[in-house]
């Protein structure tokens, strides 16, 4: 009988250990990428990105980023690398500029997805360019 017990208690944490373990964590890291063309949809190379939460607080995974990341573009107008928070949800603003040319625009990115946006430049002055006056 108590040999019994020994294998029941046996079973029981070894079954209780496989449970614990096999448990998945959910991925809530988001992903956003950013694209900048100009208004003929042609893709901007060298296009300086600027990604950043409103207000003072930050949401992005790399605590040296005091809440905004500046990045430049690739030949195919896509930011090199791509922008990790781990937030939940949240809405990003993004400025693009190169040279006489700028674009403004926003991205509602969500937990565990990419969200991808296209940023369109015109030239400084434009009324149309997506930024704050």
């Amino acid at each position: 009988m108590k040999i019994n017990k020994k294998l029941l208690l046996a079973c029981f944490i070894l079954s209780l250990t496989f449970f614990i373990g096999s448990c998945e964590t959910e991925n809530t890291e988001s992903l956003v990428r950013v694209r900048v063309i100009n208004s003929d949809s042609i893709p901007v190379q060298n296009a300086w990105v600027h990604v950043f939460s409103p207000g003072s607080s930050t949401v992005f995974t790399d605590p040296a980023t005091s809440g905004q990341y500046w990045r430049k573009t690739g030949e195919d107008g896509w930011v090199d690398s791509e922008i990790g928070f781990d937030f939940g949800e949240a809405y990003l603003d993004v400025e693009a500029s190169k040279g006489g040319w700028k674009g403004c625009s926003f991205v509602h990115a969500k937990g565990g997805q990419t969200s991808e946006i296209n940023v369109i430049i015109k030239p400084f002055g434009d009324l149309n360019n997506g930024c704050p006056q």
